[in-house]
């Protein structure tokens, strides 16, 4: 009876702990503002490097340091890796869980065929009660524990607009 009660305590809090991921920002992180679409937070060694974004794109832009690459989107345009290729690469991670109030999609995975030196990626794809996509984030990083502090700022992402 004991095992049946821990174990149905530890599944309701697996889920749970997927459900609200939401992180409190760790101190220093500075607020970026996606015009008023949704809220999330970066380090503060991160700087806005270009406010390009798709057609599609309501808003978009890419902030960097030394380690990271982010870009980041407010679209309803989906167009990504394939999962038959996600699933190829090494080191490949998928995740759903509720950050923000929103139902995300987390992957990350490492490629050999980037140069430069940002061989790993994480992305995380923010979907409305509609199914469809409202924003992404997507992150080339140096180092495996970069893709740890991408998928931190993820868990930051909320007050959307929608």
């Amino acid at each position: 009876m004991r095992i049946l009660v821990l174990a149905s305590f530890l599944l309701v809090a697996s889920f749970d702990a997927n459900r609200f991921a939401q992180d409190t920002v760790p101190p220093g992180w500075q607020r970026i503002d996606a015009e008023g679409y949704f809220v999330f937070y970066l380090p503060s060694s991160m700087e806005l490097r270009s406010t390009k974004r798709c057609e599609e794109c309501a808003w978009g832009s890419t902030y960097a340091d030394e380690r990271i690459q982010l870009h980041a989107t407010y679209t309803s345009w989906n167009e990504g890796p394939s999962a038959e290729y996600l699933s190829r690469q090494p080191e490949y991670q998928r995740q759903i869980m509720e950050i923000g109030g929103k139902k995300v999609k987390i992957e990350s995975w490492r490629s050999s065929e980037v140069p430069g030196g940002l061989a790993y990626f994480a992305e995380a794809r923010f979907y409305g009660d509609d199914g469809k996509l409202a924003a992404r984030l997507s992150a080339s990083c140096k180092l495996p524990s970069d893709v740890d502090t991408a998928k931190q700022i993820f868990r930051t992402v909320g007050s959307f607009k929608r």
